[in-house]
């Protein structure tokens, strides 16, 4: 077998192009494949013509990309191409449009590829245009028709620099044979050489931030809620409150969401990519169903992305210890490199590490990656390809027999600075390293802070008056440490369950809750559905107000109905409620520190003796409520009632609902 990787780096496309080839040639002057990148500053019909002029276009694969890998290191203007030629190497290509459909897409280039023996291809090699995000299914659709060979390739990239809101951002050029495309793909199915095995690895470094959460509200891959919380609420708590637009879009890309990879074990990357802060959701990426997924947030740091490189390599070499491959495609995300910046090179050399710097690698920087989950690639394995973001897909090819191969030499070494520059470069690279780990460590122990502190809301949100909740929430808020003191004009509502006491005295402690909440649960829903706040449970008495007497009459004869239900079903217990209307003050009352907001004064006196003094099953109103209400229950009689501590006697409505 015969390798050769060339690289031209020339400002004018035609040289470039020339430059890359010529070296290539000179080791494989006949070739079977021909896989070329070219940067997207490049005039790319320039490009693909020279292309054409060199070498033959029927073999003739690639496209537009953000950054070229090669040998020599990563190269953002650059023509970087691979030549393969072998006895048995045999490459049979299709094309085809890719439509908004992507399975359509999938199948139109199976179908499109001559007949071949049952098992004679090995390899699936595809490039295409970004359609929809939902590429997946294109490749899922190659995969069935092709299986057992595995998939494998990337998408090409536009100018990844500009935001994926601009438009140019999707303007990207595959070279399908003799034609040069802005929205197509071509497959290249091989056959390979006797002896030749293929070894596969992916990863991402992103490292998790916080605890698994649920997407509770989406709209395909555009999401709108995280565990019932806003998404772009969620992010904030990160990005800062007064981040700008556009610095929230570009800082949100360093916090992903991971998946697990069905039957891997392993986590797959969904890319967040654009923001509509009017709608309030986020767009993730790969596109898929993002509602009821169980995800979790994770962070990238340049450190983190390099070691997820070299994982990927290390998972790649572990299929055929001890053996040194002919050659490593890799393909990187472009994203990966806005995040690596100056260190693209680490992640290049992070894989060559694994592998011995002296095997040629070639690859490009993608707008999404195609990899086998697993090493083991028959579909009866459980294993397929899968269409990544921001990951590094790797394929490792080990021949048995002799191999040439030619790479251009490493120039690193020439654009290095020297002396003083050069430590202060290493000095600034590594202040950023650090500085990146520490707001890493920091927004991890700020999720787990935040966490903390939300599932402590929580229990003492349950524990507390609705209103003292908003309360406490508006003075905190305002710099306030302490409730005032505040008159509150409306009804109060004192409800006991008749029959518990006997029922406790026959019953264990565990029952006598359970029997308490199976009352309390329905009867507390209905009173915040009609308006009302729990103030406080006492004993089997809940204590309750309402802004209107229409409001606590509605949930009065909505809880009367409630035991109806009950008793009908045999539940032993009766209630009796009193209403009452009137001035009472909210006040602090207990000790500094521990204390209670509650209710005091006459109002709530007079409606906790009216309860006393009502019949099981029915409610007491005060004349005042009566007036005002009283419509909402079928029947009333008078009653005058003498109340404890009252000097004359209380002239009072006894209500059924």
């Amino acid at each position: 077998m015969k390798i050769a990787i060339g690289l031209g780096l020339d400002k004018n496309p035609e040289k470039a192009v020339s430059e890359a080839v010529k070296q290539a040639l000179k080791t494989v002057p006949k070739p079977g494949l021909a896989v070329a990148f070219a940067s997207i500053h490049y005039d790319q019909k320039k490009v693909h013509k020279a292309l054409c002029r060199y070498l033959d276009p029927a073999v003739l694969t690639g496209g537009s990309c953000y950054a070229e890998i090669t040998n020599a290191g990563v190269s953002k203007h650059s023509v970087a191409v691979l030549l393969l030629s072998g006895e048995g190497l045999k490459a049979s290509f299709s094309v085809s449009e890719v439509f908004e459909d992507c399975r359509m897409t999938g199948l139109a280039l199976a179908a499109g590829l001559p007949p071949a023996d049952s098992g004679a291809r090995k390899l699936a090699l595809l490039f295409g245009s970004i359609k929809t995000g939902y590429e997946q299914r294109m490749v899922d659709a190659i995969t069935e028709k092709l299986a057992p060979a595995p998939v494998f390739g990337g998408l090409t990239c536009g100018q990844y620099d500009l935001g994926m809101s601009h438009p140019d951002f999707w303007t990207n050029y595959q070279f399908c044979g003799c034609d040069l495309s802005r929205t197509g793909a071509r497959l290249a199915a091989l056959e390979l050489p006797a002896g030749t095995k293929l070894a596969f690895g992916y990863g991402h470094g992103w490292e998790p931030v916080g605890e698994e959460l649920e997407i509770t509200r989406a709209e395909g891959p555009e999401v709108f809620e995280l565990n019932g919380l806003p998404v772009i609420e969620f992010y904030r708590q990160f990005l800062g409150r007064d981040a700008g637009d556009k610095f929230f879009e570009l800082m949100l890309q360093r916090y992903g969401f991971s998946i697990v990879a069905p039957g891997a074990g392993k986590t797959l990357i969904k890319l967040p990519v654009a923001c509509d802060f009017k709608k309030g959701s986020i767009r993730y990426f790969p596109a898929e169903d993002m509602r009821g997924k169980k995800v979790r947030l994770i962070q990238a740091s340049r450190r983190s992305l390099v070691e997820g490189a070299r994982e990927a390599a290390k998972e790649c070499a572990a299929a055929r210890p001890g053996k040194k491959p002919a050659l490593v495609f890799m393909v990187s995300c472009c994203s990966r490199s806005h995040i690596l910046h100056s260190r693209e090179n680490d992640e290049v050399d992070a894989v060559r590490s694994v592998f011995g710097k002296a095997i040629p690698v070639f690859g490009f920087y993608s707008g999404g990656e195609i990899v086998p989950w697993l090493n083991s690639c028959a579909p009866a394995g459980g294993c397929g390809s899968f269409y990544h973001a921001t990951t590094v897909a790797l394929m490792a090819l080990y021949a048995d027999g002799a191999v040439k191969f030619s790479v251009p030499k490493e120039r690193r070494s020439e654009t290095q600075p020297a002396g003083t520059d050069k430590v202060l470069l290493a000095r600034s690279e590594e202040m950023l390293d650090t500085t990146e780990s520490f707001l890493a460590n920091l927004s991890r122990k700020s999720y787990k802070d935040g966490e903390l502190l939300r599932r402590q809301h929580e229990m003492i949100h349950a524990y507390t008056p609705h209103g003292v909740w908003d309360e406490v929430g508006a003075v905190a808020s305002a710099g306030g440490q302490e409730l005032k003191d505040a008159e509150f004009t409306g009804v109060f509502m004192f409800m006991d369950v008749k029959g518990f006491t006997p029922y406790t005295e026959a019953h264990t402690s565990a029952e006598v809750v359970k029997a308490l909440n199976e009352i309390f649960s329905p009867a507390t829903g209905l009173i915040y559905k009609h308006g009302g706040d729990v103030d406080k449970y006492i004993g089997d008495c809940i204590f309750a107000c309402f802004p209107s007497a229409e409001e606590a009459a509605r949930a009065a004869r909505a809880i009367l109905l409630l035991f109806r239900e009950l008793k009908a079903k045999g539940n032993p217990f009766d209630v009796r409620i009193g209403l009452n209307g009137g001035r009472a003050v909210r006040a602090n009352v207990g000790a500094p520190n521990r204390r209670e907001y509650t209710f005091i004064g006459d109002a709530v006196n007079t409606a906790q003796r009216l309860e006393s003094n009502c019949e099981p099953g029915k409610v007491l109103l005060s004349a005042g409520v009566h007036a005002e209400a009283g419509s909402v229950f079928g029947s009333a009689s008078e009653k005058v009632v003498a109340l404890k501590g009252k000097a004359k006697p209380l002239t009072a409505f006894l209500c059924e609902p």
